[in-house]
């Protein structure tokens, strides 16, 4: 069968209020125990989407010690991360009326202000947790329970240059690779000395699928030119793929917007699969498969933001069906909607699950 990969629910959204409400929720409640931890996991989503493999590990989200403290005056009622720059303010969603972290602006706007933070609070480096228990016995226990279910893929905690473009802010990043490129170097070689020690790790707990999240794209169109992603992006991710490849790890990018132009560089870099391929961003997935399918997995492709949220029960079962058909053919594809499930209509949601296993089964006659 096509193996089946989700976000799963954005649980601030309206569709994870109608499943919590839902039928099913009640029958695919449950929890596994860890093995050697006295550790219960929560796994009704995962249950409920039939996944066979999620962004799920027993380390936490605590791989580095993340500090927030109030943002200065000028941002009321926010909250700045002392590591990264990155202003957020809660604000509630319009459909739900619950809150939900909303990035407001970044503040390391100058290598002054950056550097007062990391001297102070620690630059990010001196952030990993070493409490953190990477033991072979607690992965290899967590992967026995799970293993009726689905197979778990441990998360890097920094998302590079979209953790470093959100602390500077887009106007401050154009203005940087061109007046001082040696600052933009500094974050990112910093940010990715963080992943690949906890990369190393991970290794040793024995760990042989990560993920990670680098947004490089807008809808129909990249972040920055080719030439910039060379020198100031394709470098630093280059490290974090090699990293693995050493270590016998795949390495799984969640990248959204409008990335094909950067997924060639990646996949000689080292890249073993890109999640989102986001339909409204212009991303073609066919073209995509027959250039890169020999040497690259993929995983989603359904088209979130569009069809599953605005479609007809019936576009969304033709959307599971037409993603399957040029993604599928040969194997390498997870099928999965592009990001996490936000507002989508509960009939979407159940015609979504319904048509992919409708249509996962090999082989692939339409």
């Amino acid at each position: 069968m096509v193996p089946i990969h989700y976000f799963g629910f954005e649980q601030t959204g309206q569709s994870f209020q109608s499943f919590k409400n839902s039928e099913e929720r009640k029958e695919y409640y449950g929890w596994v125990k860890g093995k050697k931890l006295n550790v219960k996991y929560y796994i009704t989503e995962q249950r409920f989407w039939n996944v066979d493999l999620w962004g799920m590990d027993p380390f936490g989200e605590h791989k580095i010690k993340i500090r927030y403290r109030t943002a200065p005056p000028e941002y009321p009622d926010c909250r700045l991360n002392t590591m990264d720059g990155r202003i957020y303010k809660n604000v509630r969603q319009v459909n739900t009326g619950l809150d939900y972290a909303w990035y407001v602006d970044g503040y390391f706007k100058t290598p002054e202000i950056l550097h007062s933070h990391w001297e102070r609070y620690g630059n990010p480096t001196e952030l990993i947790n070493d409490r953190v228990n990477y033991s072979p016995q607690i992965w290899k226990g967590y992967v026995e329970a799970l293993a009726p279910y689905l197979y778990p893929m441990a998360n890097l905690p920094i998302n590079p240059s979209e953790t470093l473009i959100g602390g500077i802010t887009f106007l401050r990043f154009a203005y940087y690779i061109r007046k001082k490129p040696s600052f933009i170097h500094e974050i990112m070689d910093e940010y990715t000395k963080v992943n690949i020690e906890i990369i190393k790790r991970l290794s040793e707990a024995g760990v042989d699928i990560v993920t990670f999240g680098d947004d490089l794209g807008y809808k129909e169109n990249q972040f920055l030119s080719l030439n910039n992603f060379r020198e100031f992006i394709l470098p630093y991710h280059k490290k974090i793929y090699q990293t693995c490849k050493k270590r016998g790890i795949l390495v799984v990018l969640h990248s959204c917007g409008k990335v094909d132009p950067f997924l060639p560089d990646l996949v000689d870099a080292g890249l073993s699969c890109i999640q989102s391929l986001e339909a409204t961003a212009g991303v073609d997935l066919g073209e995509l498969k027959i250039s890169l399918g020999d040497r690259l997995c993929f995983m989603g492709g359904l088209d979130s933001s569009g069809i599953l949220t605005y479609g007809t029960p019936k576009d969304v079962e033709d959307n599971v069906k037409n993603t399957i058909e040029i993604a599928g053919k040969g194997g390498g594809y997870f099928v999965g909607p592009s990001h996490d499930i936000l507002n989508i209509p509960w009939e979407n949601i159940m015609a979504l699950r319904a048509a992919i296993e409708k249509y996962r089964k090999y082989p692939l006659n339409f």
